[in-house]
């Protein structure tokens, strides 16, 4: 004989932990993003050199800053690499929060 109250309690002790550890992710993430600068990478060509800057936006106006001309590979891969966490780890908070939405309107039936 199956009682139904347990598993519903069982089910709703599972979404609370699911909840939970989703919470300490978004908290991980935006720490993380915290540590990390903002902004899109791209090249600009002047006199057949090539650099490497990155754009941003503060309040209104956007701001290029010139990060490393791209013969200096080295800083180059560390900036492209960081504007590549940055995209990952900020499509993570997203989906993050979007799990965040969704459990707690399941948790939400069994109030």
């Amino acid at each position: 004989m199956i009682i139904l109250g347990d598993n519903m309690s069982i089910l709703r002790s599972v979404l609370e932990e699911e909840l939970e550890r989703i919470l300490r992710n978004q908290t991980f993430y935006s720490e993380m993003l915290r540590n990390l600068p903002k902004g899109s990478i791209y090249i600009s060509v002047r006199n057949d050199k090539r650099y490497l800057y990155r754009k941003n936006r503060v309040g209104k106006k956007i701001v290029n800053e010139y990060l490393c001309s791209l013969s200096n590979t080295e800083k180059a891969k560390e900036e492209i690499q960081k504007s590549e966490d940055y995209a990952r780890i900020s499509k993570n908070l997203q989906l993050a929060k979007k799990e965040e939405l969704r459990l707690r309107k399941a948790l939400k039936a069994y109030e």
